[in-house]
């Protein structure tokens, strides 16, 4: 049986990538209780990816799963999720909050400044070229496509975590023409 697993990841991608877009306009906040509401986010997000990932396991796939399918399918769900994460991300740093990124830009020269000792110890020379770089990565397209990544990586250790937990071989018992006859 093919299975449908674009089709499972696009759909649960969209629901992931509307909810990645709230985490990132919470975690942006400068109110401590939304900040603190960001993280209870998070921890939404890993429990519905695991919903997810079982109930794919439980109704597409016969309630079998291998470890490497379980892993493909959260980290396909994370891609999905971070792209339109992004495209959302790119209208609102573009065209709502205009003032968010050189913001964060100014936070982050401001903590190098801080940090100058430790920039020296690496042998990290903070010059003009640096800070330009550090500057062009504050652009609203760059910024956005930049979290995709991080959120593709993070996918990856959740689907690592979610592979062992939701892994489910076929019984030596269960008979193969039981589990076809299930799927048709």
């Amino acid at each position: 049986m093919q299975d449908n697993i674009f089709k499972s990841t696009m759909t649960n991608g969209l629901i992931m990538g509307v909810l990645f877009f709230v985490n990132f306009l919470l975690s942006g906040s400068k109110i401590l209780p939304l900040v603190f509401l960001s993280y209870l986010m998070m921890a939404l997000i890993i429990v519905l990816m695991h919903r997810m990932a079982k109930r794919y396991r439980d109704v597409d796939c016969g309630g079998t799963i291998k470890y490497w399918k379980v892993f493909n399918y959260v980290v396909l769900t994370f891609l999905f999720a971070a792209i339109i994460a992004s495209v959302f991300k790119i209208i609102y740093l573009q065209y709502i909050n205009t003032e968010y990124l050189p913001a964060l830009f100014e936070e982050s020269m401001r903590q190098m400044e801080q940090n100058h000792a430790i920039f020296e110890k690496l042998n990290l020379p903070i010059d003009e070229d640096y800070i330009s770089a550090v500057e062009k990565t504050m652009r609203p397209v760059t910024y956005s496509l930049q979290t995709i990544w991080v959120n593709v990586f993070l996918g990856i250790i959740l689907g690592l975590i979610l592979g062992g937990m939701l892994k489910k071989e076929k019984s030596i018992f269960e008979d193969d023409s039981l589990s076809e006859h299930q799927n048709q």
